[in-house]
């Protein structure tokens, strides 16, 4: 019997007893009962303490959940179990790992391949997938190792998926790669669920709609009680806006996993999918049951105030009380700008105007990369309003700290706050100028310009018909459209008069284009008392 055989028989001896209550564990993992799989989990190292196995399994399931030091002190627990034990040498390195110290984890991942003559496929199998699946990943060596693992052991399907993983993970554009490993995994078992549904995603992940259903379906047709490929259908569905198939493959995975995890997962899906009014009352029932994290909070409140189409002050209130809630239990790190942005548009339809700039300053203050749109919302709410002391000032500090983003209608409403709140005619002239600079064929940028300097220009011995040039670039910008449409007759009677009366009385002096103008100003109002008199009609 030669030393691989040795080894897989060591190791079936030393487990026999409670091999099937572990690989129940890990199916119930997989299957995404994860509640009732850490329940397995914590039976299994209490009933065996002193099995490797038991400790490094909890640790894998751990890190899965996210629970970074849980995960670490079960993998120390199964490295100090049997120092002679090769997989309790991989914990112990994969602590090293986890805890961030790659290059000594590394040197002992060597020493361990080493001593195996790089011929034992359970030691190649869980350092690459710590390569795989830690915090730093090496891809590359995971696939080296895997594909060792593979060629000593051909049966070994878990070590294919794996493979087909980081192939993906490697060239997601590229497939074809990843799909040859899940082949093979499907050679080994046909119906492997979990197989196809990773065949499944990469159509997916193509917008393949028809081919993504089918695979989905064809796992479940394979494995009935195989959770993820319900959920995973669903999703998909919730994508295509496939919204009545897409419930019912939430019904199906709720039969198969009906915990307060899943429906979590299901109200995180209905929510993405921006399903707001059904999101909150799954995420109500799991709160209500004791299953209450930042996640679920952020969720409720932002649904709570979505899913309101009556524009409810109580609804907007229950909103408000969630999202005071969320920021009780969520650490300073953990909050998002756009949490304090939903805050504020709650202040906002609860008229509170000073809680509701204050959440969109805080946003801003936190998410350098949005700060711009935010400064752009605060300045909506006192446009809305006509507060133009306020809207000159943030659109003062938006225009300095991040010039680039300053659109065409930021700077129109800019100017006009210069224009009828200050009255400060020089400050509005120069945002006009920059609205023309920036959208030279939009006419309202020329008119607003004119119409700042026609103010400039009081002077009423010494009229220096400072208008003049954006009076006529105003008319100039006009489409056939524009003009057709009658929406800008009053401002084009206006151009048309100011530079009637420009030809007649500055030095220039030109009678054909004034009669021009004038004739312009009969056209679009014939009773016009000023053309009529300068025809002496």
């Amino acid at each position: 019997m030669n030393k691989l055989k040795l080894f897989i028989f060591a190791i079936s001896l030393g487990t026999a007893a409670q091999a099937q209550t572990l690989q129940e564990a890990n199916k119930k993992t997989e299957n995404e009962r994860y509640d009732l799989a850490r329940k397995d989990y914590e039976k299994l190292v209490q009933v065996d303490p002193n099995s490797v196995e038991n400790a490094f399994f909890f640790g894998n399931f751990y890190a899965l959940m996210g629970e970074k030091e849980s995960a670490i002190g079960m993998w120390r627990k199964a490295g100090s179990i049997n120092l002679e034990d090769k997989l309790a040498q991989v914990s112990a390195a994969k602590v090293l790992y986890f805890q961030g110290d790659t290059t000594a984890a590394g040197l002992q991942f060597c020493e361990i391949i080493k001593k195996t003559k790089r011929k034992n496929p359970v030691v190649l199998h869980r350092i690459a997938e710590t390569y795989a699946t830690g915090p730093l990943k090496n891809l590359k060596l995971a696939e080296a190792y895997l594909r060792d693992v593979v060629r000593l052991d051909p049966k070994n399907l878990d070590a294919f998926v794996l493979l087909g993983d980081v192939l993906l993970a490697q060239s997601s554009s590229n497939a074809s790669a990843a799909t040859e490993q899940y082949n093979n995994a499907l050679a080994i078992d046909p119906n492997s669920a979990k197989v196809i549904v990773r065949k499944a995603k990469i159509y997916q992940g193509v917008q393949n709609y028809p081919l993504a259903n089918t695979e989905y379906k064809k796992a479940q047709a394979a494995d009935p009680n195989y959770a993820p490929a319900y959920r995973e259908n669903a999703e998909l569905n919730m994508l295509f806006d496939q919204y009545k198939a897409a419930i019912e493959c939430w019904e199906k995975y709720l039969k198969l996993n009906d915990t307060d995890e899943a429906r979590y997962r299901y109200a995180s899906s209905l929510f993405g999918a921006k399903q707001y009014c059904d999101a909150v009352p799954q995420i109500e029932q799991i709160e209500k049951n004791g299953f209450v994290n930042l996640y679920t909070k952020r969720i409720l409140f932002y649904s709570l105030y979505e899913c309101n189409e009556a524009k409810d002050s109580l609804r907007y209130v229950q909103a408000l009380t969630e999202s005071e809630n969320f920021f009780k239990i969520v650490p300073k790190d953990k909050i998002i700008s756009v949490d304090y942005k939903y805050r504020g548009m709650i202040y906002d339809k609860l008229g509170q105007e000073d809680k509701t700039v204050e959440n969109y300053y805080l946003a801003a203050s936190i998410d350098t990369a949005k700060a711009a749109d935010y400064l752009t919302d605060i300045a909506k709410l006192y446009t809305e309003k006509k507060d133009y002391p306020k809207i000159i000032e943030v659109y003062t500090k938006k225009m300095n700290e991040y010039p680039a983003k300053m659109q065409a209608i930021e700077y129109y409403d800019f100017g006009r706050a210069y224009y009828f709140g200050p009255k400060d005619y020089k400050m509005a002239d120069s945002i006009f100028g920059r609205l023309v600079t920036t959208s030279p064929t939009f006419p309202g940028g020329h008119f607003w310009q004119a119409r700042a300097r026609v103010a400039m220009d009081n002077n009423p011995k010494l009229k220096a018909y400072l208008a003049q040039p954006q009076y006529e670039s105003f008319l100039a910008s006009l489409s056939e459209e524009d003009i057709a449409s009658g929406s800008y007759k009053a401002y084009i009677v206006e151009a048309s008069k100011y530079l009637g009366d420009y030809y007649v009385n500055s030095p220039v002096k030109d009678k054909v284009k004034a009669d021009a103008m004038w004739n312009k100003v009969l056209e679009l109002d014939p009773n016009d008392a000023q053309a009529k008199k300068y025809f002496g009609k």
